[in-house]
């Protein structure tokens, strides 16, 4: 293995851990913290765009999506140290993930574990990794061309 190749495995499970990092510390923030960092950024953004929607539908887009970048971040460093079977392992990480985040929010004041969230959590992982597979795709393909075109 080259040691570029090295560094882009190290760097893609570093940033799966600070994807973690990120996801457990706003978990970590009380109910009445959350919701006011939110509900702010959310009444900015809302406010800009001149439309009005449910900050509740927001706040739990914005779960799904949090998941899908986790999902995709572990598809690629799994992918990439070991090839095999990166679909399902990078799906089961990431809902694994998504109930600890679930059961350590049951010790922080104001917030509960909710099986909703985890559904949305699992949702979001399923969309990144099929994100993840069409992007591969894509870039298998690319690469299949380059090379044909090259010994052409």
């Amino acid at each position: 293995m080259t040691v570029k190749k090295k560094i882009y495995i190290t760097v893609s499970w570093a940033l799966v851990i600070a994807c973690m990092g990120v996801i457990f510390w706003m978990s970590s923030r009380t109910a009445s913290a959350s919701s006011e960092m939110s509900d702010s950024l959310i009444d900015r953004i809302l406010a800009l765009l001149g439309i009005e929607f449910s900050s509740f539908i927001i706040r739990k887009t914005a779960h799904l999506l949090e998941f899908t970048g986790l999902a995709m971040l572990t598809f690629n460093a799994y992918y990439s140290t070991f090839r095999r079977a990166a679909a399902p392992v990078s799906f089961i990480i990431t809902v694994l993930y998504a109930v600890s985040d679930e059961v350590h929010q049951i010790f922080v004041d104001g917030r509960a574990c909710q099986l909703r969230d985890v559904l949305i959590d699992s949702g979001g992982a399923l969309l990144g990794i099929i994100a993840s597979l069409i992007i591969l795709k894509i870039i298998k393909c690319a690469v299949e061309r380059r090379n044909k075109n090259i010994t052409n």
